[in-house]
């Protein structure tokens, strides 16, 4: 038998074994496989878009960050790095590449690990219809279903589906969802190596996320463009650039989020929802692609959320007491390899975004340095107050890095919270609603849901109410000679009406004029009471957000209409919520406290009323601009603060939030802080 026979009839038996073999797994594994129509019926996951009345971002709801682009719009530059990346011969093969085949099968034989050559047809089976698991049975699976995904669509179709369902980190799906994580712009305007970075991504997003670790995610990257040019999408002109190019993505430090491209999350979140839950039914953003304008003023959100925070932090200093540690770990192992797992996961509940964590790892001298999950070394760390910390080694506190100086600063949550809720003057529309620096942790919204006994708050409102109506009329012509305003009415204010042992407060009927009497009937309160023969009853223990829907029947001579958050709902369709809808007639502010009302200082001080000014930075000079009524409570240790001028009316609430510690003079400290919050906001 010659040589040519000896290899030539055991290579034919092997290959006839083969093909057994094959026939039968194939016949056996195509029985009881899913069905491909989940994929060729596929409809994606949507995001719901929230937007300020501007038209600007604010940020999304979702499950998964998703948004889905049409093949044709996703530039070529972003299909080819990805094609590099993952399956350079895609459109050439019938769903498998043989060639991977055959080097997964060598790696396999050479180190016993079963590793990838999966192509893009076969990860889209993976992950609409089979387990993540790396068996041979899985394989198998993949490659039949492979075939018959390719004889159902076609590549463009395919590469579709991939592009905007692939996993990419930082819980984006699709390469639209990730360009808006990583960099904050829309797929027509990332560079190359942004396209590179992002195709990178699906064989490990977490071990090459550049918050994890910089440097493997820029040799990933470098090595997708090393493909591209290999497989010549990219000249050498580029590609040479771009490997000079550092990655800066938004989840660096150095680079700022432009567009919001991120979860909504906190009370505004949380009020919009209670707005969709109210209006649609609880399907509602899991079954349609939404985009929602609000009625805020983003700006101004950002600017009222920074205002008051400033100002607790503030209060706080001047307290001079300094807040226990959030967590001791005690006798701490500092070369335990978990110890910037723990700091990450308590990255998680940060409150101020721009804070960070440390540990405690040193004590020299009444010093404490502090070791970070950012940095090697340890840096001393600076206190903002008179006094000295109580700390121990292992306990974890809160710190933020002077932007000048380079310091590292000590920070905690103040023993002081509060809220801001402004409104548009003549519309009552909400331009920002600020919930409380401690939202996150105690889940209640300092605006809409903290409900104490605001007596003293109310005292404006019901003097407003016995005033005799009709001399704010402007079909009145003497005012002046009509103004009556009796002792024996100001004096019920200080009856039993007020008495401090009830939250309830009782007027007679006949005690309130009819034109305000019928102001107040049509108010739909759950505060308010009024009994059909002679009594109106007031509940005092009500919110931020419940006192200023009074104070807007004060400002406004129409009653104000009801205020959302939600200005306006679409699907992809059409629009399907317009809040003018709900509210033909316009209302707007006739400024019963106007002109007339302002210079007259009678009725000001009946009401309670002051003016306030600011100091022109340029001139600096003072403005008298807006009027406002301050109201301190020292027995229950909260200040409040309601002011308009002629565009905005604001609500601002501070309280201690520990009235068993006592603090130095808070009383005194907190008294004009809401007045300070308002007075950078008007």
């Amino acid at each position: 038998m010659s040589l040519i026979k000896k290899i030539f009839i055991p290579l034919v038996l092997f290959n006839l074994i083969s093909i057994i073999l094959f026939y039968n797994a194939y016949a056996y594994y195509n029985k009881n496989l899913p069905n491909i129509h989940e994929i060729i019926n596929y409809k994606p996951k949507t995001i719901t878009k929230i937007y300020d009345k501007n038209n600007k971002l604010i940020g999304l709801f979702f499950d998964e960050k998703r948004e889905f682009r049409n093949i044709n719009k996703i530039p070529p530059t972003i299909i080819y790095a990805f094609i590099s990346a993952e399956d350079k011969n895609f459109f050439n093969h019938r769903g498998y590449d043989p060639f991977g085949y055959f080097k997964a099968i060598i790696s396999f034989l050479r180190d016993g690990k079963l590793r990838g050559a999966s192509t893009i047809t076969q990860q889209i089976t993976k992950g609409f219809l089979l387990s993540g698991e790396r068996t041979f049975e899985r394989k198998i699976k993949e490659f039949i279903l492979a075939l018959r995904l390719e004889n159902a669509l076609s590549k463009s179709q395919i590469l579709e589906l991939y592009l905007n369902e692939v996993y990419l980190g930082e819980n984006s799906y699709g390469v639209v969802a990730a360009s808006n994580t990583y960099f904050a712009k829309d797929l027509n305007e990332l560079t190359p190596g942004e396209a590179a970075f992002l195709a990178s991504l699906p064989k490990s997003p977490d071990q090459y996320n550049p918050k994890i670790n910089i440097t493997n995610a820029i040799n990933r990257r470098n090595f997708v463009l090393k493909e591209m040019f290999q497989n010549r999408y990219i000249n050498e002109t580029v590609f040479n650039n771009e490997l000079k190019k550092g990655l800066i993505t938004n989840l660096s430090n150095n680079y700022k989020d432009k567009n919001n491209y991120r979860l909504l999350e906190g009370f505004l979140a949380d009020e919009i929802r209670l707005d969709l839950n109210y209006l649609f039914d609880n399907n509602f953003l899991s079954t349609n692609d939404v985009k929602i304008n609000t009625s805020l003023d983003y700006d101004l959100q950002i600017k009222s959320n920074k205002t008051l925070n400033n100002e607790l932090i503030t209060l706080d200093r001047k307290n001079n007491f300094i807040q226990p540690p959030i967590k001791s770990l005690g006798s701490f192992n500092f070369d335990f390899k978990d110890w910037k797992e723990i700091l990450q996961n308590f990255d998680k509940q940060k409150i101020i975004s721009s804070w960070d964590l440390g540990i405690i790892a040193k004590i020299e001298n009444n010093d404490f340095y502090l070791k970070t999950k950012n940095f090697e070394n340890l840096f001393k760390l600076h206190f903002p107050y008179l006094i000295n910390p109580s700390f121990s080694i292992g306990d974890i506190v809160y710190y933020k890095i002077d932007k000048n100086s380079g310091r590292f600063i000590y920070q905690q949550v103040p023993n002081f919270d509060g809220g801001v809720l402004i409104l548009e003057r003549d519309t009552n529309k909400i331009l920002s609603l600020n919930g409380g620096f401690n939202y996150f942790t105690s889940g209640l919204n300092m605006v809409t849901e903290k409900k104490q006994n605001l007596k003293k708050a109310l005292f404006p409102f019901f003097n407003f109410l016995i005033l005799d109506q009709r001399v704010l009329s402007s079909s009145y012509v003497d005012m002046k000679s009509n103004l009556n305003i009796p002792k024996k009415l100001k004096n019920k204010t200080k009856s039993k009406n007020y008495n401090e042992n009830s939250n309830l407060i009782v007027f007679n009927k006949k005690d309130i004029n009819e034109l305000s009497l019928n102001l107040i009937s049509n108010i739909k309160n759950s505060n308010l009471m009024i009994n059909n023969e002679k009594e109106i009853i007031f509940n005092s223990e009500i919110s931020l957000f419940d006192l200023m829907s009074y104070y807007r029947v004060l400002l406004s001579k129409n009653l104000p209409p009801n205020i959302k958050l939600i200005e306006k709902v679409y699907t992809s369709e059409k629009e399907i919520f317009n809040f003018k809808d709900l509210n033909q007639k316009n209302h707007k502010s006739n400024e019963i406290v106007g002109k007339k009302l302002l210079d007259d200082k009678e009725i000001v001080n009946f009401l309670n009323l002051q003016s306030f000014f600011i100091e022109n930075s340029e001139t600096k000079s003072n403005n008298k601009n807006f009027y406002g009524w301050n109201i301190h409570d020292e027995k229950r240790g909260f200040t409040i603060f309601i002011g308009f001028n002629s565009q905005k009316i604001i609500g601002c609430y501070i309280s201690q939030i520990n009235m068993n510690k006592k603090y130095y003079d808070s009383d005194n400290l907190i008294n004009n802080s809401c007045v300070n919050v308002v007075k950078k906001l008007l």
